[in-house]
């Protein structure tokens, strides 16, 4: 009968179950780039606006098959290109491609100067790079509210964040 296992095997079969269903799932992330639970972390866990990959990486064994590597990029250097006037920011940054052959997306964020949420992003697509080439981007971010930032605080002063994806 079902009822008279031990308990410690009912939790082996669930312990055994779940860890199988986030390997596969990890697998896929690994493999493929897809994360099936993109946004399900907590609004206040969220880096601003950008979901996060899955944090567990598991051993998968490989097949036979080869397939070519995802590129990777790496950020090298950023910079203001200039003050942020009234209406915008200009940035630009460097980046190293660690992984094969791609092309990628930079994000940059205009954070205020003491939280980690954003007034303002842009994002640029990064061209085809070959693995470990660098390649720079740029572009100009603008919002209502970082135009309302700089109204309230003339002279303010506002931080960078740059975020990759392949």
């Amino acid at each position: 009968m079902a009822g008279d296992e031990p308990d410690y095997k009912k939790w082996g079969v669930i312990v055994g179950t779940v860890s199988g269903v986030l390997a596969i799932l990890t697998a896929v992330n690994t493999l493929t780039g897809f994360n099936p639970l993109k946004g399900l972390a907590p609004s206040h866990a969220r880096e601003p606006s950008v979901s996060r990959p899955l944090a567990a990486v598991t051993s998968v064994p490989r097949t036979t098959r080869t397939t070519a590597a995802r590129p990777e990029f790496q950020l090298h250097s950023s910079q203001w290109n200039g003050p942020c006037n009234d209406n915008a920011c200009s940035m630009s940054a460097v980046f190293r491609n660690n992984g094969g052959t791609g092309s990628g997306t930079a994000t940059f964020f205009v954070l205020w100067p003491d939280k980690f949420t954003y007034l303002a992003q842009c994002s640029v697509v990064l061209p085809r790079t070959d693995q470990n080439d660098f390649t720079s981007a740029g572009c100009v971010a603008s919002s209502a509210q970082l135009q309302s930032y700089f109204r309230t605080h003339p002279g303010g002063t506002v931080r960078l964040y740059v975020k990759t994806e392949s």
